[in-house]
């Protein structure tokens, strides 16, 4: 399997969770998310997606009765903001390198929230490689 089947599951689930998960139970999600990344191909790529479903562990384990902290809900939205879809490859590889170095700047963040908010950073780092390489060959097509 590809990383790339398994992002598409992980940001489905990330969303429902941004988006406040409306009473939803994750459980079956997050299992189905662990055996995605265990059959990822390539060993890298799964260490790393098995890390990502590690930090949407957390952020459940953290129960809907307590509310985010403000150091994660500055790293939801600036998470948010790098994660859009829309623009050029280019426009979108800016945004994810903005979101990366917002998420680098929050302070005095506990060891609980640094493991969350390293976790969307890996995202970003991860989705900014894979826009390099598209914002590369999309350069590369146009000067043909």
């Amino acid at each position: 399997m590809e990383y790339a089947e398994f992002e598409a599951e992980y940001k489905r689930v990330s969303e429902v969770i941004l988006n406040g998960r409306g009473g939803r139970d994750l459980t079956a999600d997050v299992a189905r998310l662990r055996v995605l990344a265990a059959q990822i191909d390539d060993e890298d790529d799964r260490e790393d997606a098995l890390l990502e479903v590690s930090g949407i562990e957390y952020v459940l384990a953290q129960g809907p009765g307590e509310p985010p902290t403000e150091n994660i809900l500055q790293a939801r939205k600036a998470y948010a903001e790098a994660d859009r879809n829309d623009g050029t490859p280019a426009e979108r590889l800016a945004r994810a390198e903005q979101g990366i170095q917002a998420l680098m700047r929050i302070q005095n963040a506990t060891p609980d929230e640094k493991a969350a908010i390293g976790s969307m950073e890996h995202t970003l780092r991860m989705l900014a490689g894979a826009l390099r390489l598209v914002a590369a060959d999309h350069l590369a097509q146009t000067a043909e």
